[in-house]
């Protein structure tokens, strides 16, 4: 399930400029980050949705992507599933926490992945994962993914 957060207009307008891409990422992510202090749950979805959408787009079609990027999306991904969280959308917020952790170890496994310094990224997204499945009580259900994750960090990280 593909969240769209951007009209078709914007998107088309953001893909044709990396820098006006990331400056807008820059003010929205800010945006967000005030509506979600003053807990105005709707504007915060509607800022941190849309810098999690262009933080998708910064990465597509880069065969080796600026670690910029990658922690541009880890980042407005992680606030937005807390934003989920706290609008009590269980099922959203595990939705972005596995999406920016697929997200991750699929870098990690591509050729690519060799060149990339993840392993932090990697860990941060087990945290973010292991305080939500905990919360849940289904510490269980992560084994598996932090069996992998730490089998691809071991294998593709110096």
């Amino acid at each position: 399930m593909a969240m769209q957060f951007l009209c078709s207009t914007h998107r088309r307008q953001l893909k044709r400029c990396t820098l006006v891409a990331e400056n807008r990422w820059d003010e929205w992510m800010e945006a967000g980050r005030q509506a979600f202090a003053q807990r105005d749950w709707q504007a915060a979805l509607k800022y941190l949705g849309c810098s999690f959408e262009l933080s998708e787009m910064l990465l597509e079609g880069d065969d080796l992507p600026a670690l910029s990027n990658i922690d541009r999306y880890m980042v407005s991904g992680h606030f937005l599933a807390e934003c989920f969280g706290r609008c009590q959308d269980r099922c959203l917020q595990r939705h972005c926490l596995l999406a920016v952790h697929r997200h991750l170890l699929n870098m990690l496994r591509s050729p690519q992945g060799r060149g990339l310094s993840l392993k932090r990224n990697v860990e941060i997204s087990l945290q973010m994962l292991s305080r939500h499945y905990q919360s849940a009580g289904e510490e269980a259900m992560l084994q598996d993914c932090y069996e992998e994750s730490m089998r691809l960090l071991k294998h593709r990280c110096h």
